[in-house]
């Protein structure tokens, strides 16, 4: 197995985790913080997993053959353009909010949190601007191309869309409920 299949591998499993432990989280901010916690699920858990999945939908049915290259190359393309801005938005919000968090608490775990969350979301909106007109140009390639299919592409997002849904939903509403319940002893 390459190592490089390897790798993706592992950052497709980390960014499956991580939307569905800030849906879950969103849950629990939510039970406090209703407007809050509702962007936060929406930016943090509902948008990442539907981008993440619609990603894997697309290699793994290019790979298999059911889809053309050319509406792989699209959907890859198109997915680097909108979800990168949406990265670039959660990653602003994440910092604040851990910022916040660091001043409010006095600690240095949380101002840790706070410089990486920094720190990505800088390399986050310098990646997404040097890539923009090179996934810009491929998506408009892809259209142009003979084999492109819209049904496809709209399949599998609607089909990203729909899972993503269902896993972040259920995430979240467990958080909602982990943080109304209440332990009496």
């Amino acid at each position: 197995m390459c190592i490089g299949l390897l790798l993706d591998i592992i950052f497709f499993i980390i960014d499956i985790i991580i939307p569905i432990w800030n849906s879950y989280n969103s849950g629990k901010i939510s039970a406090y913080r209703k407007g809050l916690g509702k962007l936060l699920y929406a930016l943090g858990g509902f948008l990442p997993m539907s981008y993440v999945l619609s990603l894997i939908i697309a290699i793994v049915l290019g790979i298999l053959g059911y889809i053309s290259v050319s509406t792989a190359v699209f959907i890859l393309s198109f997915s680097g353009l909108v979800f990168g801005l949406e990265i670039i938005i959660w990653g602003v919000i994440a910092t604040y909010l851990s910022a916040v968090s660091t001043v409010r608490g006095r600690d240095w775990k949380a101002g840790l949190i706070t410089a990486y969350n920094a720190f990505a979301t800088i390399f986050d909106a310098w990646a997404y601007i040097s890539s923009f007109f090179s996934n810009l140009r491929d998506a408009r390639k892809a259209i142009d191309s003979s084999d492109f299919s819209v049904i496809d592409v709209l399949i599998i997002f609607v089909a990203a869309l729909g899972v993503g849904f269902i896993i972040t939903y259920a995430a979240y509403k467990e958080g909602l409920k982990s943080a109304r319940t209440r332990y009496w002893y």
